[in-house]
């Protein structure tokens, strides 16, 4: 007996085998060919530090130390008063900026909190904010700038 089709299948196995060779050093063309981050996880960025509070909108008075309170208290009360007829609980928040030393070394920052910052917030409290509606905070900056006093109204 005789099978139906020997040729054609002797020869398709033939040209298989010659191609062998050839195609395997072929590489498939898939998005790692055009993208070699193709299926890479997702890199995503570093989460940000939290927000300064206060530093992210303008200050409602600021205040260069040095300046006579004769000038910068009447512009807190007037602030702090306009401030408690639009919100009647809003929170002061009286952030003193402290610049480091020109020697890098960290300054007495209570020092500094203490003579600039309790005024300020005497004269915020004077103007009509309870004292839940004020806290103080002291930051650093860097050297070449002055010390500040600046009051933020939530």
């Amino acid at each position: 007996m005789s099978r139906p089709y020997p040729r054609p299948v002797r020869r398709a196995v033939l040209v298989a085998v010659a191609c062998l060779p050839v195609m395997a050093g072929c590489k498939l063309v898939s998005q790692k060919t055009f993208n070699r981050h193709a299926g890479d996880p997702p890199n995503l960025p570093q989460r940000p530090p939290p927000p300064v509070p206060g530093m992210d909108r303008p200050a409602l008075v600021t205040i260069v130390a040095g300046t006579p309170d004769t000038q910068w208290k009447p512009a807190v009360r007037a602030a702090v008063a306009d401030a408690l007829s639009r919100k009647p609980n809003a929170l002061f928040t009286i952030v003193v900026s402290v610049p480091d030393r020109a020697d890098g070394s960290v300054p007495d920052m209570q020092k500094v909190v203490d003579a600039n910052g309790q005024p300020v917030l005497q004269a915020v409290m004077d103007a009509g904010a309870g004292g839940s509606q004020t806290e103080m905070d002291a930051r650093s900056v860097p050297a070449n700038s002055a010390t500040q006093v600046c009051i933020y109204a939530e």
